[in-house]
């Protein structure tokens, strides 16, 4: 399973950088956690008497690319049935972006084979150079 990271935005911290990362089937999954989690933070903030809608979940895949952005006030619009015209668009950018990551990765995966097999046809002709010489031809 992909791992998701979701790191918060907003407050005094500026940014708080999750560590942990979870691993969640696909992008979908991790908008619909960082929902959850939104909510649930929100709540307790909202006991507190402090406003959440200046905080946002920034979820990123295990390379360090942004996925997708979740403000809490979305969240919390949401919530109060004020559904974000965003949503639709946030997914299809993520999942956009995701099968870009897939196709890079399959690029780079056959370019690192065609080096790696380059490198073999190398090693295998300098070898035989260097028999040829040790034998005075």
């Amino acid at each position: 399973m992909p791992l998701f990271f979701f790191h918060l935005r907003g407050g005094p911290e500026g940014l708080d950088l999750d560590q942990d990362g979870l691993d969640l089937p696909n992008v979908e999954a991790a908008y619909l956690e960082a929902h959850q989690t939104a909510l649930d933070m929100a709540q307790d903030w909202l006991r507190q008497r402090q406003n959440p809608r200046g905080y946002a979940f920034e979820i990123m895949n295990a390379a360090g690319e942004f996925l997708v952005e979740l403000p809490f006030s979305e969240a919390l619009d949401r919530q109060a049935g004020r559904r974000s015209a965003n949503l639709p668009r946030a997914i299809k950018t993520a999942m956009a972006r995701g099968d870009r990551m897939k196709r890079l990765s399959a690029e780079v995966a056959e370019q690192v084979r065609l080096v790696q097999e380059n490198l073999r046809r190398s090693q295998d002709l300098l070898n035989s150079l260097g028999r040829g010489r040790a034998r005075g031809e």
